[in-house]
């Protein structure tokens, strides 16, 4: 075992050097490279390069082949069974081609409850038995149909261990992968991948926090590619003063929006969260906030999701409309405010200490207080803010949901059963026609008539104001000129990396 440790280590200190290096700005460090334990973006991002899985997800947030020439879905007996054929040819770092026994020695690794204890060990638990067909040929079969079962593959890297496992965490050096890059350093502020095709660049992810920083690198060449987050005034700033930097925004499948708790006295009222959208200056907020890089919401699904994606209206700002909804449910306005039955509207609201989250929702907040709603703000350091959310300590929040993969978040977020602990419905809407229509495509197997009831509980759920929709913030990305094959994925993956070709002469 140990000739067999150090042979694997001889193999990635004689790779050939490439010849040009490039160099990748973050805004963290991930978290964990193991694929065992990554749960941050970054992190997955990363082994998105590091490994390889049966599948990932396409532009359209669709699942497609990655180790796979196909794979098909059937059912038996309640039984969801997935079928992979995988592709020939493609091999371990260690030269050894990837067959089916390998999917199921995989399996094996990331299910451990005994040694490696991989927080993904109930998700893939799931799996009650990995199939060998043939030498490409493979089946993972699952007890029920759950929906997140395709999803959740994207996370199933196939790889093995330099040695045999005993105890404890096996080390980000003894995890033999089988995708385009290794690992050859990792700091707190540096990640450097080794390219194992000759075809490709050798990256390095430099972790830049503060924006101002990231600009002078940019300006100066020492980064060639950002995927940092930047303000959009300072990317509008850099875009008119770097003729050698080009810029792209690109609409995420990311969402933003203001959840009203809908356990308060008033904005449980429909009319009162209807009020509330309409004294939101979207467009104002879109041109003089974000120089129009984001995309205003029609839901929480994007243009990203076609296949749940409906063309719903955004709200106008009307403080005129705002004041006829509540005039209609009996609610009045003096020198103290809105009120009924003698109970002001007074709403507590919860943030971040985000700098520029801050400033956003101060802006929201004016409106409010100029149409005469009396709003107290909380700003609270993010575990303490954190907390607050997930135990639906606020009446309103302004938020972000990320990463999510398609129609089945529904059930997370506003089911009724996914109040807090349980789920993600922090607001607590509770709509029993939502959960049925979301219950019923929770077990079809049919994908258009799955598709079918999340469209209907979809558009109940946006009726009901069950969220205040606001935008999905743009990708905001920078490159130098000299750097060609960018591709953007709505969820920011950084698979596309893949296919960048510098002409940078570094």
């Amino acid at each position: 075992m140990i000739k067999q440790g150090l042979w694997f280590l001889l193999f990635l200190f004689s790779l050939s050097v490439n010849a040009t290096t490039i160099s990748v700005a973050l805004s963290s460090s991930p978290s964990n490279l193991s694929p065992f334990f990554n749960v941050d973006a970054n992190s997955q991002n990363l082994n998105r390069l590091i490994h390889t899985s049966l599948i990932d997800v396409d532009e359209n947030m669709e699942p497609v082949c990655r180790l796979c020439e196909s794979f098909e879905e059937r059912f038996d007996n309640g039984k969801q069974i997935l079928k992979f054929t995988l592709k020939k040819g493609v091999k371990f770092w260690d030269a050894k081609e990837i067959k089916a026994i390998d999917i199921k020695r995989a399996h094996e690794l990331f299910t451990d409850t005994k040694e490696i204890k991989s927080i993904f060990r109930f998700a893939f638990g799931r799996i009650k038995e990995v199939r060998v067909l043939s030498e490409y040929v493979v089946e993972l079969v699952y007890e029920e149909f759950k929906l997140d079962n395709i999803a959740n593959l994207v996370l199933f890297k196939i790889l093995k261990l330099s040695r045999d496992w005993k105890e404890g965490r096996p080390e980000v050096t003894e995890i033999i992968g089988a995708g385009d890059y290794t690992p050859s350093h990792i700091s707190e502020l540096s990640i450097k991948l080794k390219a194992l095709k000759p075809s490709l660049s050798d990256i390095e992810f430099k972790v830049v926090k503060d924006e101002t920083t990231l600009a002078l690198k940019l300006i100066n060449n020492e980064i060639d590619v950002s995927f940092a987050d930047i303000s959009a005034r300072k990317f509008d700033w850099l875009k008119k003063r770097a003729d050698h930097l080009a810029f792209y925004s690109r609409p995420s499948s990311n969402y933003k929006y203001l959840s009203p708790n809908h356990e308060n006295e008033h904005l449980k009222e429909l009319n009162v969260r209807k009020a509330l959208s309409h004294l939101i200056e979207r467009e104002k907020i879109k041109l003089f906030k974000f120089k129009n890089n984001i995309t205003l919401a029609k839901s929480l699904f994007s243009k990203d999701f076609p296949a749940i994606y409906q063309n719903f209206s955004i709200d106008e700002y009307s403080p005129e409309k705002a004041k006829k909804l509540l005039e209609e449910i009996g609610y009045q306005r003096d020198e103290k405010g809105w009120h009924k039955n003698n109970r002001y509207i007074e709403l507590n609201w919860i943030s971040n200490n985000n700098k520029s989250t801050i400033e956003l929702v101060k802006t929201m907040i004016k409106s409010f207080e100029s149409f005469g709603l009396k709003i107290n703000l909380t700003v609270q350091e993010w575990g303490t803010f954190m907390k607050g959310i997930k135990k639906s300590n606020f009446d309103l929040v302004f938020a972000q949901w990320v990463g999510f993969t398609g129609p089945e978040m529904l059930e997370y977020v506003f089911h009724t059963k996914s109040f807090p602990p349980k789920g993600g419905n922090r607001g607590k809407y509770s709509n029993s026609k939502f959960d049925e229509l979301v219950d019923k495509a929770s077990i079809e197997t049919k994908k258009d008539k799955r598709n079918f009831y999340y469209k209907k509980a979809l558009a109940i759920a946006n009726d009901d104001y069950s969220y205040i929709n606001l935008w999905h913030p743009n990708h905001m990305l920078i490159t130098r000129k000299c750097i060609d094959g960018l591709k953007i994925y709505p969820n920011g993956s950084f698979i596309g990396l893949n296919k960048l070709v510098s002409r940078c002469g570094n």
